[in-house]
């Protein structure tokens, strides 16, 4: 492309990303968030299927910090930074929905140099993970920044609140339940709402020592597979962890808020949680499950109760319960 072309080219770009004010609506346009910092455009990994190529060999791509400043804008004019954490997670979460499936959303940097964040597609755990540090940001940043949300988004993901590689990425929801709860960002729910119903499972963790050919990060390097062998070494030394058998999910519900964390047990050897989602109270009075489906391939709420979406699923033994702690005085 010849330079004069590709300044034309850019000035068109620049003019279209002006024009975009709003979140809705933007999903299936491409769109350059601009660094005026560096007077160029910032992009983001996504799936070529959400962008539009302009007739070049540049797909435009909205920035993370641009889409979360549109976010942010949304979340303050509907007032949803007004609500209790439960409910805010559940809203924003919300805003999210048909947004598309992304396997493995976060394997674009392998090395864990950076913390990852997309807002245009979701695994089922970055769904409720960037809908619950958006509704925490947005109560612990006064400015609102994008680097105050990644550092958030950081606190949440890894052991301890530090990135320092692959391993320190919570990748077993048990262990990210359980870390988060022991530094304050959750509160158990499971024991307390399940009673004399919640059940303690004592299975061995060690799905992804087992089967490390389905992570690049340990497919050819036998240190990182000794890192993560000593990770789930440290996790089954616990014990195991409770869960709500599916059959009892129903007798149980009304203890279920919205915006609680949930986790879907599983029969699977060697690993805890099979899919993770948002609580979310419908206007049947039921709990219903909100969630990135790899079925369904985008963001939705479950059409039936959450204890009907369980009995649909033989592999799917019931749940676990976490709540969000309300920020107010926390600081990350």
């Amino acid at each position: 492309m010849k330079a004069s072309t590709l300044l034309i080219f850019l000035a068109i770009v620049r003019s279209l990303a002006a024009q975009q004010t709003s979140v809705q609506g933007t999903w299936n346009t491409a769109i350059v968030g601009r660094d005026t910092t560096l007077d160029t455009f910032v992009t983001e990994i996504i799936p070529d299927s959400v962008a539009r190529t302009y007739g070049t060999n540049y797909v435009l791509k909205m920035s993370s910090e641009y889409i979360f400043g549109t976010l942010i804008a949304r979340i303050v004019k509907e007032e949803i930074n007004s609500f209790p954490i439960g409910e805010r997670t559940s809203a924003i979460g919300k805003i999210f929905l048909e947004r598309p499936y992304i396997e493995k959303s976060l394997e674009t940097n392998l090395n864990e140099t950076e913390t990852v964040c997309n807002f245009t597609g979701f695994d089922c755990v970055t769904f409720f993970e960037t809908s619950w540090a958006l509704a925490t940001t947005i109560k612990t940043s006064y400015a609102h920044s994008y680097s105050d949300y990644l550092k958030v988004l950081t606190n949440h993901r890894y052991r301890n609140g530090i990135r320092n590689g692959f391993d320190s990425r919570l990748h077993y929801t048990s262990d990210y339940f359980y870390d988060n709860t022991q530094r304050g960002n959750l509160k158990e729910m499971t024991k307390i709402i399940g009673g004399k119903d919640a059940k303690k499972e004592k299975k061995h963790i060690n799905f992804m020592t087992m089967h490390p050919s389905l992570y690049a990060q340990m497919a050819n390097d036998p240190f990182m597979f000794v890192k993560m062998d000593s990770v789930e070494e440290r996790i089954n030394r616990r014990g195991g962890f409770y869960y709500i058998p599916k059959e009892d999910v129903e007798d149980i519900e009304s203890g279920i808020q919205t915006g609680d964390l949930i986790g879907i047990t599983t029969s699977v050897p060697g690993i805890d949680c099979s899919h993770t989602g948002i609580a979310i109270k419908e206007k049947d009075g039921r709990i219903h499950f909100m969630h990135a489906s790899s079925a369904i391939h985008k963001v939705i709420i479950s059409q039936v109760p959450l204890a009907e979406y369980l009995a649909g699923n033989a592999k799917q033994t019931g749940i676990m319960i976490y709540r969000p702690v309300e920020p107010y005085s926390k600081s990350f």
